[in-house]
Formats: structure tokens, C-alpha cells, sequence
């Protein structure tokens, strides 16, 4: 039988969370519980002040880079983020899954946003930024055979979109987040959540995300331009922002709804595009 996880506050959940606690050796805070409504992952303080994710796949879908993310970044240095601590994983046969739950360190200031985007300034102390620049310089120094956005991915998408007249080889790569909007990032005390996608990218491909996501906020996606105007402003960073802008207008193509940033992104499409061809 396969149920419906998406969201796993709607279902009873509490045979998993016996077994997550009898894995683990920890006591959850069920009542505290924090549940995404978007990607079937929920969260819980335990009785050791930690934190553990929960997070379940099909048995015939198991992404072995994503599953096993938060374990792998343990070899990255010099980016502020929790410390994984332990993992166990298990089979759902009454569900048709695997479930998964980690345990890491606890980051005391939550996530600046419920989801990707921002609809207010959050008004960061300077030193936010300070360490976000260093801990993102930091994290594309690491090396890794890991792949965050591909060649082939970015390629298909832009020349879906935009035709094929425009050449989208990225020549500067680097290791990146891979999903860095607001929902991974932790303040005032900067952490950056949710390892999963991690890996290497095109140089800029981690602020171009961050760009993305301020860009309901002008003077907020200004400060990103400024603090990673180095990196967005090279032909790789060019090129993440175009993907960007083409994953906004392909929805807009397949549904025929305007999102709130269709026009804003196809207004900074068009030189780009221009450029680039």
C-alpha cells in the first residue's frame, strides 16, 4: 500500500516516530514538531537538545546523492551549518518506503522563511552577510564528484525556452548548496540548512538561487547582486540566472498564469539573451 506523504502532519505517524526514537536512542518533542507541507520531511527537538529530520522516499526511488547528503557534506569545512551526528534508515513495508532520520547539532535560530522567497526584509545584522560570503567562498573551494546543476539540465532547460541559438557551455564550476533560498538559511546567527542537493555547480549558481529568491524584495536582491557581484557577473553566473528565469517562464507557458516575478524575470532575461548569443 502507498500512502499519501506529502505532508506528514495529515497522517499517523506515531509507529515511525517509535522507531526513529528506538534507532536513534533519543526522545522526539512531538508536540513541537515541525512539518513541511511541501517535500513529506518533518523535524523534532530531542531530549538531548539535537535536532532530527525525518524523510521517507519509495522504495523504487531512492536518490542515492540526496539520501545520503547530510552525511556526505560532514567533509566540508568552513560553512556555518549544523553537525551531523548519526542516521538511521529502515523499510516502510505497510507504506511502500524507506524512511530516513538524521540526527545533527541544533540551530537555535530558525529558517528566515517558510519557504524559498521573502515578502519583507529581514533586516540581517552586517555580519550575516560577512559570514555568508566567506562560508559560501569556503564551500566552493571543496571538491567533490557530487553534481548540484549539470551541464545537461541547464542546457535543456534555457534552450526549451529560449531556443538553441544561445551557447549555454559553462566552462567554471564549483562545489555550491544547490538550494539556497530563505528556507535554508538560518538568522540573525547565520546557519545554512538542508544538504541534500549539494554538489558541484556553475560558479555563481549558489547566489544566483539567493538572487531568485530576494527578488520580491528589490533593495534585498540588490544586496545580493552587490555582495556576489563577482561571481554573478561572470558568463557562468550570467547563465545560472538565465536557467533561473527559464524554469519562471516555462511555468508560465504550461499553466498561462503570471507568477509575481514572470515579468521581472523576462525584463532581465532579455539582455542576457542578447549577450550570450
Amino acid at each position: 500500500m502507498q500512502a499519501t506523504l506529502d505532508d506528514l502532519s495529515t497522517i499517523a505517524l506515531d509507529d515511525v516516530l517509535d522507531d526513529v526514537e528506538r534507532r536513534l536512542g533519543r526522545q522526539l518533542k512531538r508536540e513541537d514538531g515541525h512539518f513541511s507541507k511541501y517535500n513529506g520531511t518533518a523535524g523534532f527537538r530531542t531530549d538531548e537538545a539535537t535536532w532530527v529530520r525525518l524523510a521517507w522516499r519509495r522504495t523504487v526511488e531512492i536518490d542515492s546523492q540526496a539520501w545520503t547528503g547530510y552525511e556526505a557534506a560532514v567533509a566540508i569545512e568552513g560553512v556555518p551549518r549544523p553537525e551531523w551526528l548519526a542516521a538511521a534508515v529502515w523499510t516502510d513495508q505497510t507504506r511502500g518506503v524507506v524512511w530516513r532520520a538524521d540526527e545533527m547539532t541544533l540551530v537555535e535560530d530558525g529558517a528566515l522563511s517558510a519557504t524559498g522567497d521573502i515578502t519583507a526584509d529581514p533586516e540581517l545584522p552586517e555580519q550575516w552577510w560577512i559570514d555568508l560570503r566567506t562560508g559560501l567562498t569556503n564551500l566552493a573551494e571543496h571538491t567533490t564528484d557530487r553534481v548540484s546543476m549539470g551541464q545537461a539540465h541547464l542546457t535543456r532547460r534555457i534552450h526549451e525556452v529560449y531556443g538553441k541559438d544561445i551557447d549555454t557551455t559553462i566552462t567554471d564550476w564549483a562545489c555550491a548548496h544547490g538550494d539556497l533560498g530563505y528556507a535554508n538559511l538560518c538568522g540573525p546567527g547565520l546557519s545554512i540548512i538542508d544538504w541534500e542537493s549539494w554538489g558541484m555547480g556553475p560558479v555563481g549558481w549558489d547566489a544566483a538561487c539567493l538572487w531568485s529568491a530576494s527578488l520580491t524584495v528589490p533593495a534585498l536582491a540588490e544586496r545580493v547582486q552587490v555582495l556576489f557581484s563577482d561571481v554573478l557577473s561572470t558568463r557562468s553566473g550570467k547563465l545560472s540566472r538565465l536557467l533561473l528565469c527559464a524554469n519562471v517562464e516555462r511555468a508560465f507557458r504550461r499553466t498561462g498564469r503570471k507568477a509575481p516575478l514572470t515579468d521581472t524575470m523576462a525584463e532581465f532575461a532579455a539582455p542576457v539573451i542578447r549577450e550570450l548569443q
